[in-house]
């Protein structure tokens, strides 16, 4: 009979502490994306195109804004986001583009020009992978993915990002595709890098042909002779709330 209460009481007390414990919630990785009408963000960019080894390079800004919030049709909670660019900082902004972001407890969907994008799942872990084109019609048909769509990969999840002297102290990856960095006729480095509580801080777009006449005749083989592409680099320089 004592040892009967004694358990009681031991399990009582357990309860106890249990109710009285603070409940830690399961961080999914929300904050990767923030979304909040007003919020803006300034990115430096540099883009660049490539023919026949010689480079095009143009550099202005891009700005990001929430400009608004309503109901779709579908009853889901959007935001309204507008892109503008300008020249520099000396310059007025230009309306460019408008973009639909909705965030739900599984994912991130962009919709851009009518195409959705899916920019992130959660919860947000390393090595997770997904079909960023999943509700898209686009298709890739080149090796290691023909005729199919590209995975997005998380890398990096929770540590420190640094570009351009700006460091972003809790980041995580999306590499988009399967990166190819020695492949002798081609270069592909597509990543986006996701700033908790910021959002997107840096972009990357870089697809390079290269020179594919293993005879030399039409252009220099093996060395990096680039026949076409497009590199982009677009970086955060400014954020906030209007």
């Amino acid at each position: 009979m004592r040892k009967l209460f004694l358990f009681l009481v031991l399990l009582v007390a357990f309860g106890c502490k249990d109710k009285n414990e603070e409940v830690v919630p399961m961080d999914n990785g929300y904050a990767y994306y923030p979304l909040e009408v007003g919020q803006y963000r300034i990115y430096s960019i540099t883009n660049t195109f490539y023919r026949n080894n010689i480079p095009e390079t143009s550099r202005f800004q891009m700005r990001e804004v929430v400009a608004d919030s309503f109901q779709d049709q579908t009853n889901t909670l959007a935001y309204k986001i507008v892109r503008s660019i300008r020249t520099n900082e000396n310059s007025d902004w230009v309306n460019d583009s408008v973009m639909v972001v909705t965030k739900s407890d599984s994912r991130v969907i962009l919709t851009k020009d009518n195409t959705k994008y899916i920019k992130l799942i959660f919860p947000v872990n390393n090595n997770v992978t997904w079909i960023g084109d999943a509700y898209n019609t686009h298709i890739i048909n080149e090796d290691p993915f023909p005729k199919n769509k590209e995975p997005y990969t998380y890398s990096n999840v929770g540590e420190q990002f640094t570009i351009e002297g700006h460091t972003f102290e809790n980041t995580a990856t999306v590499v988009q595709g399967k990166p190819a960095y020695n492949n002798v006729v081609k270069y592909d480095d597509r990543k986006e890098v996701y700033a908790k509580g910021i959002g997107r801080v840096y972009r990357l777009f870089n697809r390079i042909v290269y020179c594919n006449d293993s005879q030399g005749n039409a252009c220099p083989y093996n060395e990096r002779y680039k026949l076409n592409g497009h590199e982009r680099h677009e970086i955060l320089i400014a954020h906030g709330k209007e």
